[in-house]
């Protein structure tokens, strides 16, 4: 039972690190904060990420829209 909770302590140490590694944006150093926001909004991710928010915008204004008129 010791080993067991030894071993999931592990893990979760180790997936809570790799987690927030992860999730960090890569800034290079002696880069400017207008440098890096123009990266960012150029990255292919990032306009995937828009393009679909946006389809699911419109697809929700749509559908409260004739939800109104009804």
């Amino acid at each position: 039972m010791r080993n067991r909770i030894i071993a999931v302590g592990a893990v979760a140490i180790v997936a809570y690190v790799l987690g927030t590694r992860a999730a960090r944006v890569q800034v290079k150093s002696r880069e400017s904060v207008g440098h890096q926001l123009v990266r960012l909004w150029d990255d292919p991710r990032s306009r995937r990420r828009r393009r679909r928010a946006a389809a699911e915008a419109e697809k929700r204004a749509k559908k409260a829209l004739r939800k109104l008129r009804h």
